[in-house]
């Protein structure tokens, strides 16, 4: 069933942030779309376009996803997702309200639901909550890690949460930032993180992308920091520089330089591990807005969506409303100006409605996590 224009509001009067920062979106679109619209490519894609199976989500858009091993084999992979609870008698999550879930998969299986796997105070006593961006540094055993969590429901005093992970559950929660109004204030506009541990093996090292949804508009603020950067738990000094098109961030190897997706320019670029400076391009001109970004093994998956004026309304007015997308991927080792990403997923109208993230899965798959519109795809792909 369409999803109303009316129906969306009402349901954006629990989180007036996010409905604020969607009607932005929607006014910024129609400028936008007229200078920035891209096409639909088709293309020689290495992963097939219909889904083999969806995995069905609580509510709401899983704009990023967590990738845990259970097992030495790598057989067995644990999602985390963001998700909206739908069950008003849900003791840990009351409708309307973000939670982070999982849910198991395997070369074999087509996993059940999600289940629920945390929120703050692991109860429904906490409104404010909502996840966005994910980074996931695995432990030295399958099963065990650390999930760092941008959360955006206190626009103007943002979150950073640190989830320890041992046998695949969330056991601890504490926050990586410093509990204090400066450090939420210079968090505002939070979308992306990349996390790193650090030599001591017990602290890290998190950057953080900070995306200007106003940034096409004249006399914004200058400078605009396009990154956050936090060191064991303090936050370093931003580098003087203007740039708001930051989206998705990866490291591609250890000691290299990090890259981001520059999301209006349709290019990836290099950011400086020293200072945090935006650098040169790492790759050529994309066919699509580039959103997260994602590494698997010796390549940067790269999942976006082709017109901005779809993913406004998608986003805004109905979940249903088709908006083209795609994943690329780009060879860790040839990133630069003139490289052009290998076409991997194209969902065409059909397919995939404002993807904003690809991760790998095991037996050469592909799972893709939509912003707006509930469940995850899994798609087959070539060896």
């Amino acid at each position: 069933m369409i999803q109303s224009f009316f129906t969306t509001v009402l349901n954006f009067t629990f989180t007036p942030f996010t409905f604020r920062r969607n009607i932005r979106l929607l006014i910024l679109s129609i400028p936008a779309s007229i200078l920035l619209t891209g096409c639909v490519v088709k293309g020689n894609a290495l992963c097939t376009g219909e889904p083999v199976m969806t995995i069905e989500t609580r509510g709401g858009g899983s704009e990023d996803i967590a990738v845990l091993p259970l097992d030495p084999t790598g057989n067995i992979t644990r999602l985390f997702i963001r998700e909206r609870c739908n069950d008003s008698s849900d003791p840990e999550c009351k409708t309307g309200q973000w939670r982070l879930g999982s849910v198991d998969i395997s070369r074999e299986n087509t996993p059940a639901s999600t289940r629920y796997a945390w929120r703050p105070g692991n109860d429904a006593s906490e409104d404010d909550f909502e996840p966005l961006g994910m980074s996931l540094v695995p432990g030295n055993t399958p099963g065990e890690g650390t999930l760092f969590v941008i959360d955006i429901a206190r626009p103007q005093s943002v979150r950073i949460w640190q989830l320890d992970i041992s046998g695949g559950e969330i056991t601890k929660a504490t926050l990586a930032t410093p509990a204090d109004t400066q450090t939420g204030a210079r968090l505002t506009a939070a979308n992306s993180l990349q996390a790193v541990r650090n030599d001591d093996s017990r602290s890290f090292h998190l950057t953080i992308t900070r995306f200007d949804e106003y940034g096409l508009l004249p006399f914004r603020p200058t400078p605009w920091p396009a990154l956050v950067r936090i060191n064991n738990g303090v936050i370093q000094p931003p580098p003087a520089q203007d740039f708001r098109n930051a989206n998705g961030i990866i490291r591609p190897c250890t000691g290299c330089d990090l890259v981001i997706a520059s999301y209006w320019e349709r290019r990836l670029r290099f950011v400086s591990k020293e200072n945090g400076e935006i650098g040169e391009y790492a790759s050529a001109e994309l066919p699509i807005r580039p959103d997260n970004l994602r590494l698997d093994s010796e390549r940067i998956l790269i999942a976006g969506q082709h017109r901005v004026d779809l993913t406004a309304l998608n986003l805004l007015v109905s979940s249903h409303i088709p908006s083209p997308s795609a994943v690329y991927a780009i060879d860790t080792g040839s990133l630069g100006p003139d490289t052009m990403p290998t076409l991997l997923w194209e969902g065409g109208w059909k397919y995939g409605h404002s993807a904003a993230t690809a991760v790998a899965l095991p037996g050469n798959r592909l799972a893709i996590g939509q912003i707006n519109t509930p469940g995850i795809l899994v798609v087959d792909c070539s060896p």
